[in-house]
């Protein structure tokens, strides 16, 4: 904004002086005047939105895969238990011998929820605990998709 504010005001500083000297004077002056106004008016100082209505206002981005409920289990006795659901691990990239896995980057050996990366290959990489090894794999890119 001020550098059009500065390039408008230089060039109209060279019409103002391009101007002939005796007929154009008043022309020069009013030139002057304007910028000043608008010079003045740049100074001022200005009052930003609410703190309040910033926070109040929904976020623009809509949610692809909605968080997981809890899921309630309930026993034969009629009482009920709250279990969180299981994060769903997605593996996305693999770059020198490091994993993203859910957004966020593990090498070999690092805990990933109730797992530990086990190793990292081409095309996936083992996850495993105390029970059970898993298997993540980079998912195929979609063949009809283009980028331009």
């Amino acid at each position: 904004m001020k550098k059009i504010v500065w390039i408008t005001t230089l060039a109209g500083m060279c019409v103002a002086l391009s101007a002939s000297e005796a007929g154009d004077e008043h022309i020069k002056l009013a030139l002057i005047k304007d910028y000043k106004i608008m010079f003045d008016r740049i100074g001022q100082h200005r009052v930003g939105a609410d703190v309040k209505k910033i926070e109040a206002v929904k976020p623009p981005f809509v949610r692809l895969n909605p968080p997981k409920k809890e899921k309630v289990i309930v026993k034969k006795d009629g009482t009920k238990i709250a279990v969180k659901a299981k994060a769903e691990l997605i593996l996305q990239a693999i770059m020198n011998n490091r994993a993203k896995i859910s957004g966020k980057w593990y090498r070999v050996g690092d805990k990933v929820a109730e797992y530990k990366l086990a190793s990292v290959q081409r095309n996936g990489v083992f996850l495993q605990n105390n029970e059970y090894k898993k298997r993540l794999t980079l998912r195929k890119k979609n063949e009809k998709i283009t980028i331009k």
